[in-house]
């Protein structure tokens, strides 16, 4: 997976395993060199049958470092107070920030 900064990339997460209407609280959070980049909560997501979905703001995909991995990964509680997390994600960060119009 590749992350262009300066774009609004859209990150999916499907369950598979774990029904998404019994997900009370879940949060996405990128990482760079074991520092929290980008955090955002349910409330910020697209919420599917089967699947959470965030959108990065442009002045958040910025932030990420080209020369540095990033770590993806959801947390999540259940409404029976169970706490799940996702497998990591790594992607590489594109450097080329994209300043044109389209």
């Amino acid at each position: 997976m590749t992350i262009i900064r300066g774009t609004t990339p859209t990150l999916k997460f499907t369950f598979n395993t774990v029904d998404v209407s019994d997900i009370t609280d879940a949060v996405l959070i990128v990482a760079q060199g074991g520092t929290t980049v980008i955090q955002m909560l349910k409330t910020a997501a697209t919420v599917g049958a089967d699947y959470i979905a965030w959108t990065i703001a442009q002045a958040d995909s910025v932030k990420l470092d080209p020369d540095v991995p990033a770590k993806i990964q959801v947390n999540w509680k259940l409404n029976n107070g169970t706490r799940g997390a996702s497998k990591v994600v790594y992607a590489s960060i594109d450097g080329n920030t994209f300043a044109g119009t389209m």
